[in-house]
């Protein structure tokens, strides 16, 4: 399995990835512990306002990702690049020792290649398969917190389908309550007996379900759940609350983000007893409200699968000490808090999304160290080549044509992934025209594991012409044809062993079609002109022989 995931993630640099999410996460880091400091130095503001610099900070948090793909304008060296944490050292070591010394004619590899391979197969596995389960890791964590935000909200919409609708002296008080907090729009009112206290279900069209039998409750009571939860209403927690889902999803790894996530619903609540207390309500009333619901749901929480209501999810004690301090401002000043968040959030985001932390600038002479020593080793190698290649030459200097090719057969059969050697084997096992059809089947799948090379095609023909197995190179220099029918010398090589089969208007054609791509083919104007002479002998000696029948 770890195979399936290397190759899976092979496309991808799994450096960039790594980068990606540790640059995501400290910047979230520094996001939510300012906007932590932020809101304790206004800890005397109102809640609302608190709640504001939260909601702003989430709404940060879901869009830092995308910033990560701004250029940064200044760079500020914290970490070291991620890419040298591991390869420092191996791929040094792995550049100079995997080096291929090939020859240009052929494309045979020269042992520094085997070295390599040693080399790479001895060399500590690490880093080959770590990245791409921490990216699995956090996939699947990503995936269960959406999960449950999928089953939070199929578990409200299964209530709201089983709910019934409240009475009418409900629905007189939800309208007053209603116009005293200023909200316009009409909200749902249902009661169901699944529920031990009041909720607000659905983020786009919001509900308000309050427990069967609840209408014959004391009149201020109801009055203290419809206001606190018309303020959920009138605040668009539930689209809140799914922003802060998401985002915890997201970062579910990072300890600061629920803390931020928990921030934010505390506000939220101390926010909505705001609204209850600016409607009228006196604080000690209210705060004995809270803890007899508290007391008649019997537990301090409900089960994990269990909506949060009034009295559960945030904090109740520290809640009932906000609503008994006289010195806290309730004044909700939403414009106020809205500006000053905004103005706080971007102040953070903004120099972070242009900034770097990756240490790129001091490692820019290592950089230009290594580029010398590959330039140097390049140079090395092109000598190297050149040297093997005089060599090759020399040696075939005293060989004659057959042996030259054998030779270089040898060399080809030795490499990893020719198709030359590939179609060598099949048409030896089952004849030239398995071996065609089998060249058509791997060019036309385009798989990169063998390639076609044009030289190797070309010697391969000329070894089985040599051998006198004529259909046989035939047959490669028509695949030849085939996969380069821009080159003028595999219409040549064609036309030599289609001459030597005796099929003289074959090789006359493919000759003309070589002179046609390369006038300057000197060798196919010399095997025309043989060509023409040997017609002209056949011609005469058919004139003579019909000559002699009619005498």
């Amino acid at each position: 399995m770890n195979a399936t995931i290397g190759g899976w993630l092979a496309g991808a640099s799994w450096a960039g990835i790594l980068a990606l999410v540790l640059d995501i996460s400290i910047k979230a880091a520094i996001v939510c512990a300012v906007a932590g400091v932020t809101t304790m130095l206004m800890r005397r503001w109102s809640a609302g306002a608190r709640s504001m610099v939260w909601v702003f900070t989430l709404a940060a948090l879901l869009a830092l990702p995308l910033t990560h793909f701004i250029s940064p304008v200044w760079n500020l060296p914290v970490l070291p690049e991620v890419g040298s944490w591991f390869r420092e050292g191996a791929s040094t070591g792995a550049a100079i020792s995997g080096e291929k010394i090939i020859d240009p004619e052929t494309g045979a590899e020269a042992a520094a290649t085997r070295g390599a391979a040693a080399d790479a197969a001895k060399a500590p596995r690490f880093t080959e398969g770590w990245h791409a389960w921490a990216f699995l890791v956090w996939m699947a964590g990503t995936a269960m917190s959406l999960l449950w935000l999928a089953v939070r909200t199929s578990l409200g919409s299964r209530i709201l389908r089983r709910c019934d609708a409240a009475d009418e002296t409900w629905n007189a008080l939800l309208e007053r309550v209603s116009t005293e907090l200023g909200l316009n729009r009409r909200v749902r009112l249902f009661e169901s007996c699944e529920i031990g206290a009041a909720v607000t279900i659905g983020a786009i069209n919001p509900a308000i379900v309050v427990p069967a039998g609840s209408s014959e409750w004391p009149v201020a009571r109801r009055r203290y759940i419809l206001s606190h939860e018309l303020a959920h209403v009138k605040r668009r927690d539930g689209l809140i609350e799914v922003l802060a889902l998401v985002v915890k999803s997201i970062y579910w790894f990072n300890p600061l983000v629920w803390l931020a996530v928990r921030a934010a619903r505390v506000e939220r609540e101390r926010d909505c007893d705001d609204a209850v207390l600016n409607s009228g309500a006196r604080p000690s009333d209210y705060a004995m409200f809270l803890m007899d619901v508290a007391a008649d749901l019997g537990a301090p929480r409900g089960p994990a699968w269990q909506l949060s209501t009034i009295s559960q999810g945030s904090h109740l004690k520290e809640r009932i000490m906000s609503i008994l301090d006289p010195k806290i401002d309730r004044n909700r000043g939403r414009r106020r808090a809205g500006v000053v968040s905004c103005f706080l959030v971007a102040s953070i985001v903004l120099p972070l999304s242009i900034s770097g932390i990756w240490q790129t600038q001091a490692q820019e002479k290592p950089h230009k160290s290594k580029e010398k020593a590959l330039q140097y080793k390049q140079q090395e190698q092109k000598q190297k080549e050149i040297e093997f290649k005089k060599m090759q030459k020399e040696k075939m200097a005293g060989m004659s044509s057959e042996e030259t090719i054998a030779m270089k057969w040898e060399q080809i059969a030795a490499q990893e992934g020719s198709a030359a050697v590939l179609i060598h084997d099949a048409i030896e096992e089952k004849g030239p025209e398995a071996g065609m059809k089998l060249a058509m089947k791997l060019k036309e799948s385009g798989d990169d594991e063998y390639y076609f090379k044009e030289g190797e095609f070309n010697t391969l023909g000329y070894y089985f012409l040599y051998g006198d197995k004529l259909d046989e190179a035939i047959a490669v220099f028509k695949i030849n044809v085939r996969m380069n029918p821009d080159s003028w010398n595999v219409y040549d090589s064609l036309g030599e062993a289609v001459l030597a089969a005796g099929k003289y208007e074959s090789a006359r054609k493919y000759y003309e079609k070589s002179l046609e791509l390369n006038p300057e083919n000197e060798n196919g104007r010399k095997m025309l002109a043989k060509l023409e002479a040997k017609e002209e002998g056949l011609a005469k000696s058919h004139k003579s022989v019909e000559t002699d029948e009619s005498d």
